[in-house]
């Protein structure tokens, strides 16, 4: 026996998993040896090897783990399925950590999917079979086979719940979605017995799922599922289980966007599925979608058709997911209002806040701080009807329509606020350079709605403060307070300033602004808090980024390759889409 193994055994009967990891990453005979220790008929011998294994496997190149695939996975199976929980924890890790990033042949498939539907009906401690999910997100196949079909097939015929979520999770793994219905239209009818019962973990299951096929495009022929699910999944956003709640409310706000796109300039077919619900007593189904399609008209006439059917208790507003609490504020934030952002020297302009709209204003007539009612009637008609045009031609008209939209925002109900953003994001696209100025009052609130845990809300008070940034004078003024927010380190400010810039990249490169963000943007990839959104600032980034620049980037490049193999699903997706952009400029930069 040489002195590496000699070493790597000190290290297993030590308990030094860390350093044994590291001595078989660059030793083959060390790893033949750890692989053997596998079999140990010493127990703690037997978990430390497993654990060690698991380590060295989530830093082993892919060729290294294909190479191992095989032999190690068998080894790892048998070791799974043992009685003694802590082993099997430990080889369900190490087995994550083999198969991520490495497509499987048919026969591993399915003696992995046999094992993990043995340890699923074994009804195993909880704890044991938390580790089978993340092995699911990553089961990928080398090329279609009737066996494997034919392991799905059986997943999804069985009773068992959580053997079905196994299936479904495997079908959409190995299926790729090219616009068949059929797909999503079993994803989501299998999905809803996975929401309505008290097994939190399949529940969870099941929304990560959900979050992921949002993505998407909704077809006719499965859109009364996708109805049906959002209720659900709002039932568990509103009174559902805490563990449950805030991912839940995610998922419903994703069904929304997606069935928002759908219906996007049909609002009348959106009101005879609408009527179709009704007549059949799907009154939240009902209820849910109108909000979802978001049309003032659709709501509108939704409320007086739950009047004329005696349902008034059923009330609109106890559908809407919570949203930013918007208390009186304090003296100090009052008076906020009159003064200048925070000063960056790099971005400030001479002249900013008020006084530029005051400029502007001054040189026609004076116009009143607050519209009169005819005004305010008008704009309530231009926001009815729901065309652009007529909101445009409005607010160039009677620029004070704006300090109305800002007074929604602030003092508004939650269909206020709606209405609100929805007119100030038309008008922030539709508004050019010369008269962009007249968005200015409603600046302040956008940033606090910016700040706010309402997802949609926030998405959409972002949306509307990057698109007004190139156009107004007062733009670097708004990328200098998100930039503040960015570099607080405060993950509450941290997580909207990402989102602000993932839009505000797709368009422009800011070369003073970039640097300052690539210059913590590492760190924030690092944590899973500010990941998924530090992604999206990146990949808009490499987008809008001249051949020419592309190697501000280089960076980036390794942390992407590990995001590739290591992070949650959609962060995968992300991270190869990126490496591919990347290398689209530059291959020199992703080749090593």
């Amino acid at each position: 026996m040489s002195d590496d193994s000699k070493l790597l055994e000190e290290y297993l009967k030590s308990g030094k998993i860390k350093k044994a990891s590291e001595l078989v990453l660059g030793n083959e005979e060390a790893l033949t040896l750890l692989l053997s220790f596998l079999h140990s008929k010493d127990s703690k011998m037997k978990l430390a090897a497993v654990m060690a294994l698991g380590e060295a496997l989530k830093r082993m190149p892919d060729i290294m783990r294909l190479r191992i695939l095989k032999r190690t996975l068998d080894d790892l199976i048998a070791l799974a399925l043992e009685n003694d929980d802590r082993v099997p924890i430990y080889a369900l890790r190490a087995i994550k950590a083999l198969i991520t990033g490495l497509p499987l042949d048919p026969e591993s498939f399915v003696k992995l999917g046999h094992a993990l539907k043995d340890l699923v009906k074994a009804r195993r401690n909880e704890i044991v079979l938390l580790e089978i999910p993340p092995i699911l997100e990553n089961v990928r196949i080398t090329f279609p086979d009737p066996r494997v079909h034919d392991v799905i097939a059986r997943l999804l015929r069985s009773k068992n719940p959580r053997l079905r979520a196994m299936g479904l999770r495997l079908l959409l793994n190995i299926t790729a979605y090219t616009g068949d219905p059929s797909l999503l239209k079993t994803a989501f009818s299998e999905v809803r017995d996975m929401i309505t019962g008290e097994d939190i973990p399949l529940t969870d299951f099941a929304l990560n799922l959900l979050l992921e096929i949002s993505h998407y495009p909704l077809r006719e022929e499965f859109i009364d599922d996708v109805t049906g699910v959002l209720t659900l999944v709002k039932n568990l956003a509103l009174k559902g289980k805490p563990e449950v709640r805030d991912k839940a409310r995610i998922v419903a706000e994703k069904l929304e966007d997606a069935i928002s796109r759908y219906y996007k300039n049909r609002p009348e077919e959106a009101r005879r599925k609408i009527q179709e619900l009704l007549i059949n007593e799907r009154f939240y189904e009902a209820i849910d979608l109108a909000l979802a399609v978001g049309d003032t008209y659709v709501l509108s006439w939704l409320a007086q058709e739950l009047e004329r059917m005696e349902k008034e208790r059923l009330r609109i507003n106890e559908r809407v997911l919570s949203g930013p609490k918007y208390p009186s504020p304090p003296p100090e934030a009052e008076a906020q209002k009159s003064l200048q952002f925070p000063h960056i020297s790099q971005f400030g302009r001479k002249k900013t806040g008020r006084e530029k709209l005051m400029d502007h204003i001054g040189k026609s007539e004076q116009i009143p701080k607050m519209p009169d009612e005819e005004t305010k009637k008008e704009l309530e008609k231009a926001i009815t009807s729901g065309k652009t045009s007529e909101l445009t031609e409005l607010a160039l008209k009677k620029p004070e329509v704006i300090f109305e939209l800002e007074r929604k925002l602030e003092e508004g109900d939650k269909f206020e606020k709606m209405d609100a953003l929805w007119a100030l994001s038309k008008l922030a696209e539709k508004l050019d350079e010369t008269n962009a100025f007249i968005l200015k009052p409603a600046v302040g609130p956008l940033m606090e709605i910016a700040s706010s845990k309402h997802r949609w809300m926030r998405f959409r008070a972002v949306r509307t403060l990057a698109t007004i940034v190139p156009k107004a004078p007062y733009g670097d003024e708004i990328v200098g307070r998100f930039l503040e927010w960015y570099l607080s380190g405060d993950e509450e400010k941290v997580v909207p300033s990402l989102e602000f810039f993932s839009y505000y990249f797709q368009k422009t490169w800011d070369e003073k602004t970039v640097k300052v963000v690539l210059s913590r943007l590492l760190e924030y990839l690092e944590k899973e808090g500010t990941r998924f959104d530090a992604l999206l600032t990146l990949d808009a980034l490499v987008g809008s980024a001249p051949v020419e620049k592309i190697s501000l980037l280089k960076p980036f490049v390794e942390k992407l390759k590990e995001i590739k193999k290591t992070a949650s699903p959609d962060e995968q997706k992300l991270a190869i889409r990126i490496l591919e952009n990347i290398a689209s400029k530059s291959k020199a930069l992703v080749a090593h």
